[in-house]
């Protein structure tokens, strides 16, 4: 059993954000330096005073600006699935407990707010713990539990181990967490289940503006990251623009590289993976943090989905699903097949 050494968590000192996500996910919010002339020339109405005022907001019901309206009757809005969270760092999580219909598809939580079985904390013997850090990719969007990358995998294991060792993949992903969210929540919660290993499925909106961006000095509300982009190109050079934006934190690599940091003092195998898209490989250049931890292991799937998809002559349609850009089962199917050599290695069978 890994032996877990204490570690006092680094204030996050530019605040977090809560992302909304391309496909309608909550809002993401971050604490950034921004001139005060952007809050003033707004508009009203994208504004809140605080993240504590998003805390409030998530929890009223039938609000009207609420984006993720069901599409019928036979689902809810995300904000049905998840409540806010007291530290500035995570924001939000999944409710416990759940057995709600979302997205079209049954989402179940356990007792500790994860899209897994229910999981004792206290790791039984003979049980090798993977830690699945995401958002929604992760989480499963759209599918069943049984049909998600993260079930799919655990079942992998299981079937190719054949008794030598019970796996777990442990579910932390959270629709519309950003990465440094996920690497709170793993630090806060995660840790407590002592894995063996931890995977970080990362998508690439990571590397953009959040969708709402807060004024530090506290004299004005947070406003849209689309608003402000354009005032910033009209205040800014974009190259400063840009810079600010990193200066802020928010940039994936300081998470990364402080989860590397934690897992490496507690010897526990650090895997990342991108979403493979055509241009994973320009997404994994603009992660050094990754390629300058030799504790952390990139695996690359864009290949192998390629090859299956070929062979299979699966056509692209048949990837996502039908009614949103998500993964379809079929996607995350491959994705479990994809990721089991490494797994299936990394505890020695």
């Amino acid at each position: 059993m890994v032996q877990h050494k204490s570690h006092t968590k680094p204030p996050l000192s530019l605040g977090a954000k809560l992302s909304l996500g391309a496909f309608g996910v909550l809002s993401a919010l971050l604490t950034s330096i921004v001139a005060l002339q952007f809050i003033s020339i707004a508009p009203r109405g994208t504004e809140f005073d605080s993240i504590d005022d998003v805390r409030r907001a998530m929890l009223e019901p039938g609000r009207a600006s609420d984006p993720n309206a069901a599409v019928n009757s036979s689902q809810v809005s995300l904000r049905s699935i998840v409540q806010p969270h007291p530290s500035d760092s995570i924001i939000y999580s999944l409710k416990p407990n759940l057995d709600i219909r979302f997205a079209r598809a049954r989402v179940t939580t356990n007792s500790c707010g994860m899209r897994s079985p229910e999981r004792p904390v206290s790791k039984p013997q003979g049980t090798y713990r993977i830690a699945l850090l995401g958002d929604s990719f992760a989480f499963g969007w759209g599918v069943e539990q049984s049909e998600t990358f993260a079930q799919r995998l655990e079942d992998n294991l299981n079937e190719r181990a054949r008794g030598a060792v019970r796996f777990e993949v442990l579910n932390f992903g959270v629709p519309g967490f950003s990465t440094f969210q996920e690497v709170a929540l793993f630090e806060e919660r995660a840790l407590d289940f002592d894995p063996d290993a931890v995977l970080v499925y990362f998508v690439q909106n990571d590397f953009g503006l959040p969708f709402f961006i807060r004024d530090i000095n506290g004299s004005g509300g947070m406003l849209s990251s689309v608003k402000f982009f354009e005032l910033g190109r009209k205040l800014l050079a974009p190259e400063a623009l840009q810079q600010q934006v990193k200066n802020t934190g928010l940039d994936p690599n300081r998470a990364l590289a402080r989860l590397a940091a934690l897992t490496s003092d507690r010897g526990i195998p650090l895997f990342l993976t991108i979403n493979p898209r055509k241009s994973w490989r320009s997404d994994l250049q603009r992660l050094p943090s990754v390629r300058k931890s030799p504790g952390t292991q990139f695996i690359p799937l864009r290949d192998g989905l390629l090859e299956y998809i070929k062979r299979q002559q699966i056509p692209e349609k048949a990837l996502t699903l039908s009614f949103d850009p998500h993964p379809s089962p079929l996607r995350h199917n491959i994705l479990g097949s994809l990721l089991t050599p490494y797994f299936l290695n990394s505890a020695g069978l």
